[in-house]
């Protein structure tokens, strides 16, 4: 990676494989790491048995380590006032987390698709989860950085019990950067929101990164980056092809990307 931070895959990029199968194609190809979509949409890992996940493990750690996975629950859910809502979402949640543990990942992805109020970001209300491993929100509305949700989601990340963290999707991310006259202030929001963030996504449906909000994402996390902060990057692509050939030729294009955008600013740090 010429001195740029390591570059991994999301297996939402690559159709057809199955977990064996995805970690010797990646170790085949030079990808040093993948994410797991570990939902019932993806490879539903909490439905799996603990010897099939222990034998995946095996498999990874000859070849490629899983270093975090990824849940179809979304946040507002393990807040609801519903029991029959929050109750199987918090069972989701930690059986993930369980088949998380054994195959040796670090952390369990959240989506986050409706905004919080400050009256329901209640880190309480996760104290009883006890997954073991950082739980990353991926914020999956714009309106994640407009005032209110903003104070409410720093709020949640500042207090809550277990430690929550914050997975970037650069697309994601992007539309919040283009969706508000008020641009400025999203980009201020969205810059206080950065020393929680553990993951970025590098998300392309198949325009690829070429725009100004992908650019503006990226540059942010190569700064936290070049000044010490641990951030692992993967490429996301959920463009219509997803074959093995055409993830790896997707994944060896932002790979180039990522890494020429590492040059001019790992210089300005030092």
């Amino acid at each position: 990676m010429n001195g740029a931070a390591p570059l991994g895959l999301y297996s939402i990029s690559v159709r057809g494989l199955d977990v064996p199968e995805l970690l010797t194609w990646a170790a085949g190809a030079g990808i040093p790491f993948v994410h797991l979509r570990g939902g019932p949409r993806g490879f539903d890992l909490g439905a799996r048995e603990e010897a099939t996940l222990a034998r995946w493990h095996v498999v990874s750690r000859s070849t490629v380590p899983i270093t975090g996975v990824t849940a179809d629950t979304d946040l507002a859910d393990l807040f609801s006032g519903d029991p029959a809502v929050r109750c199987p979402a918090q069972e989701d949640v930690r059986r993930l987390a369980d088949a998380a543990r054994i195959l040796g990942a670090r952390w369990v992805r959240l989506l986050a698709r409706r905004p919080l109020t400050a009256a329901a970001a209640d880190g309480d209300a996760l104290r009883g989860l006890g997954t073991g491993v950082p739980l990353l929100v991926e914020l999956h509305d714009p309106g994640w950085l407009t005032a209110q949700a903003h104070r409410a989601l720093l709020r949640l990340l500042d207090g809550a019990q277990p430690r929550l963290r914050l997975l970037a999707d650069s697309t994601q991310l992007a539309h919040a950067l283009t969706s508000d006259e008020q641009n400025d202030q999203v980009g201020e929001r969205l810059e206080q929101l950065w020393p929680w963030a553990d993951v970025l996504h590098l998300s392309d449906a198949g325009p690829g990164l070429a725009s100004h909000g992908h650019a503006v994402v990226a540059d942010a996390a190569v700064r936290r980056i070049a000044g010490g902060q641990h951030i692992e990057a993967a490429v996301e692509w959920t463009g219509a092809d997803r074959t093995p050939a055409t993830a790896l030729a997707v994944y060896r294009r932002h790979a180039a990307w990522w890494t020429a955008r590492h040059s001019p600013i790992a210089k300005a740090a030092s």
